[in-house]
């Protein structure tokens, strides 16, 4: 009972911004089908250099040898992701029916994000490792039809080093990789580290590293290593992919029709959304102190 006070809306909570959805890319999904996982083939960059034939004849000094014959560089692999939902309930008295369905839609509105960001992460949803891709992985795992479904997170920096040196050799290693504008995932508790050492700006809306990839700053992301394995305080593990891409339903809420237990005449309010999400072609990892610098 509220006594004499007035009852008044609860305020609305803001999402904190540049995290995991905001880095991605959202293209238009062509049906629901991609709510059972997705295919596709993936081009991961490759090329080299040669010279004209004439060379070998005209000149001076000692012409080079006859070119190598031009060959395949780089080839196309089958990826897949898979499904998975993020869920809010609010169980209540049917006497709370009025606004039972807002309010479990606020919920899914508050958590969705971390939630997200966790999965995507860990590979973990309701318990069980069924998210692929994912971030802390240390072994490849293929689909029925040899399509891969996660790659191994590929170590570059380990021994926690001061993050400018890490930072830099991660972004070397991922322009190695992919060339174009990747995505640096870094839990929340990294962003003043970055932020002392000048390695965050704003740009466009984003927040990018001084090379141009965008930084996914995750609420749900918890620092782990590619074995899950916690990082000793005062570091953190973080990631490179290539850019980000996926797709999500719109939020669902249960009926009150379909959501009463009769059994304790409560009403069960279901929110939720279907998620899709993947990267391109890299996966690196970089094992990193925190703090400022001090020189």
């Amino acid at each position: 009972m509220a006594g004499a006070r007035q009852i008044v809306d609860s305020p609305s909570v803001t999402p904190l911004p540049h995290g995991l959805w905001d880095a991605a890319q959202q293209p238009t999904a062509q049906g629901p089908h991609w709510q059972q996982g997705i295919t596709w083939s993936e081009r991961c960059p490759g090329g080299t250099t040669t010279y004209d034939e004439c060379l070998t004849e005209t000149g001076g000094g000692t012409p080079p040898p006859a070119p190598a014959t031009k060959a395949a560089t780089f080839g196309q692999r089958l990826r897949g992701a898979t499904p998975f939902t993020v869920v809010t309930e609010f169980d209540c008295a049917t006497v709370g029916l009025t606004d039972a369905a807002t309010v479990a839609s606020d919920a899914l509105a508050r958590v969705e994000a971390q939630q997200l960001e966790a999965a995507f992460w860990t590979g973990s949803a309701g318990g069980q490792d069924v998210v692929f891709p994912h971030l802390a992985a240390d072994a490849e795992v293929l689909d029925g039809q040899d399509a891969i479904l996660q790659s191994a997170a590929s170590p570059v920096v380990t021994g926690a080093a001061d993050i400018a040196t890490a930072l830099g050799v991660l972004e070397q290693e991922l322009a190695d990789c992919y060339t174009g504008q990747g995505v640096i995932h870094i839990p929340r508790s990294a962003l003043p580290t970055l932020a002392a050492w000048n390695l965050a700006r704003l740009v466009g809306g984003r927040l990018v590293t001084p090379a141009g990839n965008v930084l996914a700053v995750g609420s749900g992301y918890p620092g782990t290593g590619s074995d899950g394995a916690t990082p000793a305080a005062g570091t953190t593990w973080i990631y490179a992919t290539g850019s980000v891409w996926g797709y999500r339903s719109e939020p669902r809420v249960s009926q009150p029709r379909e959501s009463l237990d009769r059994a304790s005449n409560t009403y069960r309010m279901l929110a939720e959304r279907t998620y899709v999400i993947a990267y391109d072609c890299c996966l690196l990892a970089a094992h990193v102190k925190l703090g400022v610098p001090t020189e």
